[in-house]
C-alpha cells in the first residue's frame, strides 16, 4: 500500500511538474505575442509621427508660399493701383486740358470730363482695392468725394489765375460760393461719417 501511494504521489508530483511546465511555456508565448503586439503598435505609431510630421512640414511650406503669393499679390495690387492712379492724373491734368484747349470746346466741359473720368476712375481703383466684386457704398462715397473735390481744386486756381472768367452776375458767383459750401460739407460728412462707422465698430 505503502508503495502504492508513493508511485501515485510521484505520478501526481510529475503531472503538476509538467503542468507547470506547460503554464510556463504558455506564459513565455503570451509574453512573446504581447511584445509583438506592442512592436507592431510603436512601428505603426512611429509610421504615423513620420506622416504627421511630413503633414506638418508640407502644412508649414504650404502656410510659407502662400504668405509668399499673399505679399505678392498686395505688392502687384499697390503697383497696379499706383499705375490706375498715374492714368487717372494723366488724364485730369494733361490730356483732358490738352484736347479742351486744342479743340476749343468750351471751358465747362473741362469740368464736366474731369468730375465724370475722376468719379469712374476713383470707383474702379477702390473697388480694386477692395477686391469686392459689387460696388458698395464706401466706394461710391469715396468716388464722390473725390470727383467733386478734385473738381474744385480744378476751379479754384483756373478763377484764381484768370484762365477761367466768372461773369459779373451774381447767380453765377452765388453758384460758386455755394458749390464752396457744398465741397466743405462734403467733406466734413465724409470725415464725419467714417468717425462714426470707426466709433460705432468699437461699440459693438
Amino acid at each position: 500500500m505503502k508503495d502504492e501511494g508513493k508511485k501515485d504521489y510521484k505520478e501526481d508530483l510529475n503531472q503538476l511538474y509538467k503542468e507547470k511546465d506547460e503554464l510556463e511555456d504558455d506564459i513565455k508565448k503570451l509574453d512573446q505575442e504581447k511584445i509583438q503586439r506592442l512592436q507592431n503598435i510603436n512601428e505603426e505609431l512611429e509610421k504615423k509621427v513620420e506622416w504627421l510630421d511630413k503633414d506638418r512640414i508640407k502644412a508649414i511650406k504650404e502656410r510659407d508660399n502662400y504668405r509668399k503669393q499673399v505679399n505678392n499679390f498686395r505688392g502687384k495690387k499697390w503697383s497696379n493701383s499706383l499705375k490706375m492712379i498715374s492714368v487717372l492724373a494723366t488724364l485730369d491734368l494733361i490730356i483732358i486740358p490738352i484736347l479742351v484747349s486744342f479743340l476749343n470746346i468750351p471751358i465747362q466741359w473741362l469740368f464736366i470730363s474731369i468730375g465724370i473720368i475722376t468719379f469712374f476712375g476713383i470707383l474702379t481703383i477702390a473697388n480694386y482695392m477692395s477686391g469686392t466684386s459689387p460696388f458698395d457704398t464706401g466706394e461710391v462715397r469715396k468716388a464722390l468725394t473725390g470727383s467733386i473735390v478734385i473738381i474744385y481744386l480744378a476751379l479754384v486756381p483756373l478763377i484764381t489765375f484768370g484762365t477761367v472768367t466768372i461773369p459779373a452776375e451774381e447767380p453765377i458767383k452765388t453758384i460758386v460760393t455755394n458749390f464752396t459750401w457744398i465741397v466743405g460739407a462734403i467733406v466734413i460728412f465724409y470725415f464725419g461719417s467714417r468717425a462714426v462707422e470707426e466709433y460705432v465698430k468699437a461699440k459693438n
